[in-house]
């Protein structure tokens, strides 16, 4: 349980989109939306208690990350989003922050801008590459843990062969 809680926001965390940049965001104020009630062509205005995702992210790019996030962690969207009805169909309450798996992803999105921002670069320095700018390429992904699992798969080495063995 422990460990789904993490995988989650590990995938919210890491499936950005390259699109989206590493730089530290702000906290923003929370809002309401809709899935049906939300035109494609609609505007970051409308997203409602955006915190990690900037405020400005066009609707097209919002939906391709979460598909990413789903895809990443083998899961749909009711993973992190309040289901409100199931009848008709499913409806979701995405602004809302009851569930553990969101709050947790956020801070797993946070994770992986930092890797792949502030960490990445270092890492590149190290390497003698000291011109390698900030942020330009996303290497640290949702994927690269979960693997469409909600909960990484730890893999460790094998054990040493025992003598005689």
């Amino acid at each position: 349980m422990k460990l789904s809680m993490i995988a989650v926001p590990l995938l919210v965390l890491g499936c950005t989109t390259a699109a989206t940049t590493p730089a530290a965001q702000t906290a923003q104020p929370a809002a309401t939306t809709s899935a049906a009630a939300t035109p494609a062509a609609a505007t970051a205005s409308t997203h409602k208690n955006l915190q990690v995702l900037p405020r400005d992210i066009p609707h097209d790019e919002l939906i391709a990350i979460m598909r990413n996030f789903s895809r990443s962690l083998g899961v749909r969207c009711d993973a992190c989003h309040v289901v409100t009805a199931t009848e008709p169909k499913q409806v979701l309450d995405f602004p809302s922050d009851a569930k553990e798996e969101k709050r947790v992803a956020r801070v797993m999105v946070q994770m992986t801008q930092q890797l792949n921002g502030t960490w990445m670069q270092r890492v590149e320095q190290a390497e003698g590459h000291a011109d390698a700018p900030e942020g330009t390429e996303q290497r640290v992904s949702c994927w690269t843990c979960h693997r469409g699992r909600t909960d990484p798969e730890v893999a460790l080495p094998p054990p040493p062969a025992q003598p005689g063995s």
